[in-house]
């Protein structure tokens, strides 16, 4: 395994300490969110679709269509997606 040092900021230190065990999962619950939240501004803003944003941040079409709609957006099927969906 390899060792990563990461400078956190005191109001952090204290909140982490009880979760010492579980920075692992933190991290990697928290880089989950970060690719599905960019992968979405694309989707939203660059045209990307839903399908090809999912992938991007490696989740199911299923749950980014779920963290889209929460976010308020509306997914769409059009020509691209389903040629992307099915090609």
């Amino acid at each position: 395994m390899e060792q990563l040092v990461v400078e956190v900021p005191d109001h952090l230190v204290k909140e982490l300490e009880a979760y010492r065990g579980n920075l692992g999962e933190i991290l990697a619950l928290g880089l989950r969110q970060i690719k599905m939240q960019q992968a979405l501004v694309l989707f939203g803003e660059a045209g990307v679709s839903l399908w090809k944003a999912a992938r991007m941040a490696g989740v199911s079409l299923r749950e980014m269509t779920e963290y889209a709609v929460s976010r308020g957006l509306r997914a769409t099927c059009d020509e691209k997606t389903l040629e992307e969906e099915l090609g």
